[in-house]
C-alpha cells in the first residue's frame, strides 16, 4: 500500500535534512520543496496528505503560501501545520491560523511531539480518505440507480405506508401525464385513477397491496385499466413491499406497464379460439360452452330456447364434382346466408364438415324455430355462383328440439335436434322437423 505524502518546505537545506531525519523509519513518502513556489509546484502536480510550511521564507513567505493553497480548490483541502521560529506574539499565531493552518510548532522542534501531531493528522487523513470514496461509491451506486429507474419501460411510484407519492420515475410520468412536482407528495389514488373495462371508475386497491406488503409479500394484478385523457389504457400493476435496513415496511413500490397490446392480442387469440377458421362462425367447443351457459340462464329466468340442428343437402356431390375450393365457398356463403337470417343476440355455429347448428332464445321457442326454419330454408335455395363462373344449389335438413321440453341436458338436447334432423332428410330433405320422443 502507498504511503501518505507529506510535503515539507522550508528554504534552509539543513532544515530538510533534519526533518528527513525526524521521519525515518516512519510509514510516509517525505517530498521536500525549498521554496514556496516550488512547493506550490509540487502540490500541483501530486496530491499530499499534510504540508508543513516554515512561514520565513524570501519571496513567497509562509502566509502567502498558505493562502495559495486555500485558495485553490484542488489544494484547498489540504492541512498545513507552520512551522516557524518567529514571535510567538497571539497576532502571528492569529495570523497563521486565518491563512489555513490547522497547527503552530514554534523551533527548536521536538522530533516526538512533531510525529506525534502528524500521526493524528494523517489518521484524520486516512479517514477522510476512506470517506470520500465511500461518499464517491454511494454516488456512483445512486447514478447507476437513477439510470436504471430512469430507462425502465414501467412506470414506478414509491408509496408512504399512508399512501402518498414520494417517489416517480420518468415513465411514471409519461403514463400518467404528469411531471413529477403534480405527483410527489399526493395520495396515489388521488393520481392514478383506475377503471374497469367497460370504463366505470373503480376503487383503487390501495388497501389491499398495503395489506399484502405489510407481510413482506408481492402483490399483483392484470385486470385493471387506467384513464389518461378520454383514453382507456390496460395495466398491469405490481407492489413490492419497501423494506428499511432496520426492518418493517417503509411503504411499498408500485411498478405498472401498459399492457393493452398484449390485452388485445391476447383477446383476439382467444376470440380466434372460439372460431371456425372458414366461415367464422363460433366452433364446435364454443357452441358447447354457450349452450351450457344459456340453458342456464334460460332456466334462472324460467324462459325456454330451441336448438335447430342442420345438415346441407347434396354437398358432397357438390365436392365431388367442384372441388374442395368450391365446397368451402359454398360453405362460406351458406354461413353468411344463415348469419342474415338470425338476430345479433342468436347463436350459430359450424360443428365441421358441413353441420350447423343454431340455438334461438325466447318465449314461444318453437314458433321461432319454425319461423327461422322457412327463413333459412329459403335462404339456401337460392343458387350459388362459384368463383369459376359455375353455380350450384343446396339446401338443408333441420332437426329442432327444445328446452326444457325435450330434455334438460345439453348432449341429450343436440342429440334429439340430430335424430330430428335425419327425420327431415328421410322425409325428402329441404325441410325440418321437430323432435318427438
Amino acid at each position: 500500500m502507498q504511503h501518505p505524502a507529506i510535503l515539507v518546505v522550508d528554504d534552509q537545506d539543513n532544515n530538510l535534512i533534519a526533518m528527513e531525519a525526524v521521519f525515518e523509519g516512519e510509514p510516509v513518502e517525505l517530498v521536500t520543496a525549498n521554496s514556496g513556489a516550488e512547493g506550490l509546484k509540487l502540490m500541483l502536480q501530486r496530491d499530499f496528505a499534510l504540508v508543513l510550511l516554515d512561514v520565513q521564507m524570501p519571496e513567497l513567505d509562509g502566509f502567502e503560501v498558505a493562502e495559495i493553497i486555500r485558495s485553490n480548490p484542488r489544494t484547498a483541502a489540504t492541512p498545513i501545520i507552520f512551522l516557524t521560529a518567529l514571535s510567538k506574539e497571539q497576532r502571528y499565531i492569529f495570523r497563521g491560523y486565518e491563512t489555513g493552518a490547522v497547527d503552530y510548532l514554534f523551533k527548536p522542534i521536538d522530533p516526538v511531539i512533531l510525529r506525534s501531531k502528524v500521526r493524528v493528522f494523517l489518521e484524520l487523513e486516512r479517514k477522510n480518505r476512506i470517506l470520500r470514496e465511500s461518499l464517491r461509491l454511494l454516488q456512483e451506486e445512486r447514478d447507476h440507480n437513477q439510470a436504471l429507474l430512469r430507462s425502465l419501460s414501467e412506470g414506478l411510484l414509491g408509496i408512504t405506508p399512508s399512501g402518498n407519492i414520494f417517489y416517480a420515475n420518468p415513465m411514471a410520468e409519461q403514463m400518467l401525464g404528469r411531471p413529477i412536482t403534480d405527483l410527489i407528495g399526493h395520495r396515489l389514488t388521488d393520481i392514478f385513477v383506475l377503471t374497469n373495462e367497460e370504463g366505470t371508475e373503480v376503487k383503487w386497491p390501495l388497501a389491499e397491496f398495503l395489506s399484502v406488503c405489510a407481510r413482506g409479500e408481492r402483490a399483483h394484478r392484470d385486470d385493471l385499466f387506467m384513464r389518461r385523457g378520454d383514453v382507456q389504457v390496460a395495466v398491469e400493476v405490481t407492489a413490492n413491499p419497501l423494506l428499511p435496513d432496520i426492518g418493517g415496511v417503509a411503504g411499498i413500490v408500485v411498478l405498472f406497464r401498459d399492457v393493452s397490446s398484449r390485452r388485445q392480442q391476447e383477446k383476439v387469440l382467444k376470440h380466434m379460439a372460439t372460431l371456425d377458421p372458414l366461415t367464422g362462425l363460433s366452433n364446435r367447443a364454443e357452441f358447447e360452452y354457450q349452450l351450457e351457459e344459456r340453458m342456464a340462464d334460460a332456466n334462472r329466468n324460467e324462459i325456454s330456447l330451441a336448438l335447430l340442428y342442420l345438415d346441407l343437402d347434396r354437398f358432397k356431390a357438390i365436392n365431388d364434382t367442384h372441388g374442395h375450393s368450391a365446397g368451402d365457398q359454398v360453405l362460406t356463403t351458406v354461413a353468411e346466408r344463415m348469419r342474415n337470417c338470425l338476430r345479433g343476440s342468436d347463436l350459430v355455429a359450424r360443428l365441421g364438415g358441413d353441420e350447423f347448428v343454431i340455438v334461438l332464445q325466447g318465449g314461444d321457442p318453437r314458433r321461432a324455430a319454425a319461423l327461422v326454419a322457412g327463413k333459412i330454408l329459403q335462404a339456401l335455395a337460392r343458387t350459388i355462383e362459384l368463383e369459376d363462373g359455375n353455380t350450384v344449389q343446396t339446401g338443408t335438413s333441420i332437426g329442432i328440439a327444445v328446452y326444457p321440453d325435450d330434455s334438460t341436458r345439453a348432449d341429450e338436447l343436440i342429440k334429439g335436434a340430430d335424430q330430428a334432423m335425419y327425420q327431415a332428410k328421410t322425409a325428402g330433405r329441404n325441410g325440418y322437423r321437430f323432435f318427438r320422443s
